[in-house]
């Protein structure tokens, strides 16, 4: 498959409530495959499904009927992180990658039914990124276009990611399956504020991370290092030792991070060097649903 034609499967494990006919099992009764139980006419009030055995059990001479579950849509959403360190370039641009997912999600939304929206976020919610869930075909096309065209202005407006705790408001009521992309290079106390805020709704962040952050040039000298979140630099003599702490420390954050979302209720999965829509298919499959 071509970037041009990629797109994200995915797969949710609770019913959905939207009223709206869509692919996902439902909580709402309608005309679907999957029986629900019987009821009174005066509650179904769908002659059609009439049910003679109940009816004729009922003492009352009431007439039951059939009750079926549709079949529904859900909202997907993807929250951004646009703070300065996603403007790293290593292996790969995070800007390109975050675009290109949000082309292949939104165009496994629109194959499924499902309404897709954007939202991005450095030291506040970007609201003239604001993309509200919508069934355009053409939605991911836009917001990676958008993306795009902020990375060639250059510098991030803030460095800070704070706007990914304010995106609670701009989020659709219902239950969502929201998509958090981000390098996580701010405060754990930021992130899990974020896993509660949007505890309602089913999470998966997905970590853009980098081997050349793991793993420095090389091993032995005098190398710039900078912070990737206030893009401060700082002259440091590398040895061996500091570059095995520097890995080290990186793979806890990670390690830490999973756990805080796995403690939330949310999935965490890391695209190293790149993005593996497969892979990221799988971890819905794996788990099954609709």
């Amino acid at each position: 498959m071509t970037r041009a034609a990629e797109e994200l499967a995915y797969r949710i494990r609770w019913r959905a409530a939207d009223v709206h006919p869509g692919s996902h099992r439902s909580r709402v009764a309608g005309s679907g495959e999957e029986f629900r139980g019987v009821v009174p006419l005066a509650v179904g009030r769908d002659a059609r499904r009439i049910d003679l055995r109940a009816s004729v059990a009922d003492p009352f001479g009431r007439p039951w009927v059939r009750e079926f579950r549709q079949r529904s849509r859900i909202p997907v959403v993807l929250l951004a992180d646009l703070s300065r360190s996603m403007r790293f370039t290593g292996s790969v641009e995070r800007f390109e990658l975050t675009a290109r997912f949000a082309r292949a999600l939104a165009r496994g939304a629109f194959r499924r039914g499902d309404p897709f929206g954007f939202i991005g976020c450095d030291g506040a919610v970007r609201r003239e990124l604001l993309l509200p869930p919508t069934l355009s075909r053409h939605a991911g096309e836009h917001v990676a276009r958008q993306l795009r065209d902020l990375a060639v202005q250059g510098a991030a407006r803030e460095a800070s990611a704070q706007g990914l705790v304010q995106a609670t408001r701009w989020l659709p009521r219902q239950r969502s399956l929201v998509f958090v992309v981000s390098d996580l290079y701010f405060d754990m106390a930021l992130f899990e504020k974020m896993l509660k805020q949007l505890a309602q709704h089913e999470v998966v962040v997905v970590l853009l991370a980098d081997s050349l952050e793991r793993a420095p040039p090389a091993r032995w000298g005098l190398v710039r290092l900078a912070d990737l979140e206030n893009a401060r630099e700082r002259l440091v003599f590398l040895h061996p030792g500091l570059a095995d702490r520097l890995a080290a420390a990186q793979q806890a954050r990670h390690a830490g991070a999973a756990q805080m979302a796995r403690r939330h209720g949310a999935s965490l999965l890391v695209a190293q060097d790149g993005l593996n829509l497969a892979a990221l298919a799988r971890h819905f499959l794996a788990r099954g649903g609709t």
